[in-house]
């Protein structure tokens, strides 16, 4: 991946993309998005994994440390040897910088103090700078009547149903009242029961776990029905044992936007706290069988989800919990696969889906029902909302009406809003570019793997060959699906939204036991953001036309910038993830199945192993520290994508590395508030930005000798100690 994506919700679900860049920020309902995407929408395409802190993994890894050992590695990598500078706070105009102490300042100090985090958002970057260019083209398609087409006018309804607060104010929460009514009547399981009889009423509660048309592991070509553990509030089930800073954050977010619904549904602010506890304890309960974030990130985790069994064999596992009926009401019961994330989960659901416990059930449901609803009503929602959120998380102010409107619409009708934008700015010269550039790389990597000095003859032919059968996507795809039978004409924003609800569990329901269109290959990605992302199950790279645009790319780049960009940054990056500790489980057809020998795989895992306990040692801010199990897929990536450039770099006459550096650690500039690096630490991936620049420059000689690097200088690593995977 690119860029970090807060660890909001998606623990439980499965991950069939490595992604690489995202623009994270509020929509007016206080949910989480992803390039204008509510993370709900995203939580069965993505995983987004964590961990807890390297002393306890080291243990339940079975990987002894000597105190000697440690000692050594201590010294080597020095504790805390940069700043933060993602936090603008930690710098400042009179802040002396050196390319030998601290290159990712030296390099984007200036950049840093220039900018601000916009109202709004949650970080600033060069990521969320190209992101917002293509959001102003997409605003004003919105506004172009002379655009003709069932697409474009789509967009434009949806668009002005958003943007329309006078009928939302009017309408209040009316369109929401009877269902809450319905629930907060719940008196028994039985009651329960019949709402999920009600197939209407599948689409607007909760049922405790989640279900879609999905490609599985055994066969990626096929689809089969993904049975998925439930989000949480806390979005981490090991929140619920030991509650975090970050998880105080979500729980205090949570209860005021509830708190605030409740009482607008006409609840007493006494029973409205006591029933987001009573939630908060039944999924207390309910977390116990679902994986935590740090168990996600265990090389085994694929294994274990990748659970494929009969309908019959899933709904054995429930005998109270109406699993059965809800699939067959909502047309997704038939005679092929289930891959069930997590089947003793749904004992366990079993066991407490009873009438002992139905206080906590009822309150699960109210509060899941109310929040969906939190920013969406009218104003004063949208306005409550975001001052909360900027209470808990430390943002500012909100989004201008026109780009949160157009990322509810992107969100919402992703299909149609990339047919008008590509019909528009798509561009066959540059998607030619985009693969010529990618078949560049792929090539290097030949040469790299062809030469690489620890891997077997029989691993490196595997290896090689999965490279050889790599697709490159590039920009974006010829073929979309049909849009022309959604109909949102002469209604009000919340029936928009329960019906364009209903168009896509049709058109998912469509998909059950059919093979992948592969022409179709953005179907779950919104190729308009900031992004790109390897695909494990079809083994493609995917440069999507969201990226294409300055300071990543342009027709103009120097060949240092280019390299920097394109072949460390982006395809370099990307191809790496076909050959990290989850890639690696499957072949060149995309099939679940590891090809490592032993020797192999342990001589990597090693590698690896000594990544984690340089990462270990370094302090992020204040007391806390990287944990490398938690980030070492992206930091092998960025490191071995930086070594595939370097390799190109060095068969260019005159070739400029102090351009090609600069560049590249310009690139990871970023400002984030603190509430989103604690996430990004504790919970994500990925690394903070300033230590994708400083972590994969120290390992090469090139960056040694371009700035004449010592020992004793900050950013000097002692060749012994130097973190090269491949």
């Amino acid at each position: 991946m690119k860029k970090r994506i807060t660890a909001l919700f998606l623990a439980s679900v499965m991950v069939f993309q490595t992604g690489c860049s995202a623009t994270v920020a509020m929509d007016e309902n206080g949910k989480v998005t992803v390039d204008g995407v509510p993370i709900e929408e995203l939580a069965e395409q993505f995983g987004v994994l964590g961990g807890d802190k390297q002393e306890e993994q080291a243990d339940e890894d079975g990987q002894e440390v000597s105190p000697e050992e440690d000692e050594t590695a201590k010294k080597a990598r020095g504790g805390k040897p940069w700043i933060d500078s993602d936090i603008k706070s930690n710098i400042s105009e009179d802040l002396k910088t050196d390319p030998k102490d601290d290159f990712h300042l030296y390099a984007n100090k200036e950049w840093l103090l220039d900018n601000e985090i916009p109202e709004g958002y949650y970080d600033w970057s060069h990521y969320t700078e190209r992101g917002l260019e293509v959001k102003k083209q997409c605003m004003e398609l919105l506004k172009d009547e002379s655009i003709e087409g069932h697409d474009a006018k789509l967009l434009r309804t949806y668009n002005s149903l958003i943007l329309d607060w006078d009928t939302r104010g009017k309408l209040g929460v009316s369109e929401i009242e009877d269902t809450y009514k319905r629930l907060l009547g719940i008196e028994s399981i039985d009651d329960v029961n019949d709402l999920y009889e009600e197939k209407e009423m599948l689409n607007k509660i909760d049922t405790f776990f989640g279900y879609e048309a999905t490609t599985g592991f055994n066969d990626p070509d096929l689809y089969v029905i993904g049975i998925y553990t439930p989000a949480l509030l806390l979005d981490d089930s090991a929140e619920y044992k030991d509650r975090t800073e970050y998880g105080d954050m979500l729980y205090g977010f949570g209860k005021d936007a509830f708190v605030y619904m409740a009482k607008r549904m006409g609840m007493p602010e006494d029973d409205a706290v006591k029933c987001y506890e009573d939630a908060i304890d039944f999924e207390a309960k309910l977390a116990e069988g679902i994986y935590t974030t740090k168990e996600t990130k265990q090389d085994d985790y694929i294994s274990k989800i990748n659970n494929e069994m009969t309908y019959e064999d899933l709904t054995d596992h429930c005998k109270n919990f109406p699993i059965g009926r809800i699939l067959d009401i909502d047309g997704y019961s038939y005679d092929g696969s289930y891959l069930v994330i997590r089947p003793d989960y749904f004992n366990l659901l079993d066991d407490l889906y009873t009438d002992e416990n139905i206080d906590g059930i009822k309150a699960c449901l109210i509060v899941n029902y109310l929040l969906g609803y939190k920013g969406s009503i009218d104003k004063d929602s949208y306005d409550h909302s975001n001052e909360i959120r900027n209470k808990y998380f430390g943002t500012s102010g909100s989004l201008p009406d026109d780009e949160m409107a157009y990322n509810r619409v992107n969100g919402a009708l992703p299909t149609s809003m990339q047919k008008v934008f590509i019909s528009k700015y798509g561009s066959k010269e540059d998607k030619q570019k985009m693969e010529d550039l990618c078949r560049e790389v792929i090539d290097t990597y030949r040469e790299m793997l062809e030469e690489n000095d620890w891997i077997s003859d029989e691993a490196r032919e595997t290896v090689i060959k999965k490279l050889d059968n790599m697709t490159i996507h590039a920009a974006y795809p010829d073929k979309f699906r049909d849009t022309s039978n959604i109909d949102i004409e002469g209604c009000s924003l919340i029936e928009a939204q329960r019906r364009l609800r209903e168009y896509e569990k049709e058109y998912n329901r469509s998909l059950i036991g059919k093979k992948i269109d592969k022409e179709m290959w953005a179907e779950n990605f919104d190729i308009l953001s900031c992004n790109a992302f390897y695909d494990w199950t079809q083994n493609t790279i995917n440069m999507i036309i969201g990226m294409m645009g300055e300071p990543f790319y342009s027709n103009d780049m120097s060949t240092e910038e280019l390299y920097a960009s394109i072949g460390a940054f982006w395809v370099g990056h990307e191809i790496s993830h076909a050959f990290d500790s989850n890639g690696a489980q499957f072949d060149e057809n995309g099939n679940l199945r590891n090809w490592w020998t032993g020797e192999d795989e342990e001589e990597f895992k090693k590698r690896v192993r000594k990544m984690d306990d340089y990462l270990d040692g370094i302090i992020a801010f204040g007391d806390e520290h990287f944990i490398g199990t938690n980030i070492d897929t992206e930091m092998v990536a960025d490191m071995t994508g930086l070594q595939c450039a370097l390799r190109m770099a060095s068969k260019v006459e005159g070739f400029d590395y102090d351009k090609f550096f600069k560049k590249y650690a310009q690139m990871n500039g970023c400002l984030g508030v603190y509430s989103e690096e604690l996430s990004t630490l504790k919970q994500d991936e990925h690394p903070l930005e300033y230590a994708r620049t400083n972590v994969p420059v120290q390992q090469f000689e090139e960056f040694y000798e371009t700035y004449d690097v010592k020992e004793g200088d900050n950013m000097y690593l002692a060749p012994q100690d130097r973190l090269i995977i491949w």
